[in-house]
């Protein structure tokens, strides 16, 4: 039933009533705010950096959004207090709307694809055209991807999935084998958790959006869009048996987490990401091996020619 309040104002009031954020320092807040903002933008074929739709995929986001919102104005009164332009500029800005990001959504508009049905792997023309042509590709360790030297859209730690929660007085009695010793009143105590994946593991990841953005967000000049997901699957499965024995090997859609607001508490941390990526609709290949390692190098393979199942597009 309608209660005639508009959609923002009750996701506010829901927030208000679960204020999961609330003993995040500054810091951490506006962290927060960047990763949500960023993960609404979207490229689009005018070359105009625009939202979701609302139904079903931007809902979501804009509701998180609300409550980014909701809780600076708790802690520092109504819109715009409390917001700095460092929030949004403590690293630098994907400039979407550039050369690349002109080219890219004119390229990718004209191609007809939606999400979801294809794979799209991103890179430099020189890797893309190798794909293609012979089907050669690098798998890197997970530990790879925490190197400083990559930039936001891929740096991220692979072994690892740190969540922060407050605990309201309720949850903690539900928890502890003492409650009637909770105090009385107000509660607020904060519990940091950290998922680890307990063993370095090999990781390929290819996305499922046709998203022009992505080209930006990963410098790239080139992508390889791979049309018969289920060949490439079979060939990448196929081809890895050999190069990766001892382990045990899974593909699936990657698993976005809120690490405040986290779905479950089982989290898989080699199928799972921080939510801050969720715009790159990622699907991951993971060899993960039966004993843990540290330090794994990267396997180089080759799965023959995808030229009948694949489709080379450079800027």
């Amino acid at each position: 039933m309608s209660t005639g309040m508009p959609r923002q104002e009750i996701w506010r009031k829901m927030y208000r009533e679960n204020r999961y954020c609330r003993h995040l320092s500054q810091k951490e807040l506006n962290q927060r705010i960047r990763d949500v903002f960023l993960n609404m933008l979207r490229l689009m074929p005018d070359v105009k950096i625009g939202l979701p739709p609302l139904e079903p995929e931007g809902a979501k986001a804009m509701e998180i959004w609300a409550h980014v919102l909701e809780e600076m104005a708790l802690r520092h009164g109504p819109y715009p207090n409390g917001f700095t332009r460092d929030i949004l500029h403590s690293e630098p800005f994907p400039d979407f709307a550039g050369e690349v990001g002109a080219k890219a959504a004119g390229v990718l508009a004209s191609k007809g694809l939606r999400s979801g049905d294809v794979f799209v792997k991103f890179g430099k023309a020189e890797h893309m055209r190798s794909l293609v042509e012979k089907g050669s590709l690098r798998i890197q360790s997970a530990s790879y991807y925490a190197t400083p030297n990559h930039n936001g859209a891929i740096r991220d730690d692979e072994l690892s999935l740190p969540l922060s929660l407050a605990l309201s007085r309720d949850a903690i009695i539900k928890g502890v084998l003492n409650p009637q010793d909770v105090p009385d009143g107000p509660i607020l105590q904060r519990l940091d958790v950290t998922y680890n994946a307990g063993t370095d593991y090999w990781l390929y990841c290819v996305s499922c959006a046709v998203e022009p953005r992505l080209f930006v967000d990963f410098q790239a000049d080139s992508c390889v869009i791979i049309k018969d997901k289920d060949r490439f699957q079979h060939l990448l499965t196929l081809q890895s048996a050999a190069k990766f024995p001892d382990t045990g090997h899974r593909h699936g859609k990657a698993i976005y987490v809120d690490p405040h607001l986290p779905a479950t508490a089982n989290i898989d941390v080699p199928m799972s990401k921080h939510f801050r990526y969720e715009y790159q609709s990622e699907y991951r290949f993971v060899w993960r091996p039966v004993k843990p390692m540290i330090n794994l190098l990267y396997v180089d393979l080759e799965l023959g020619s995808l030229e009948n199942i694949a489709e080379l597009v450079v800027l």
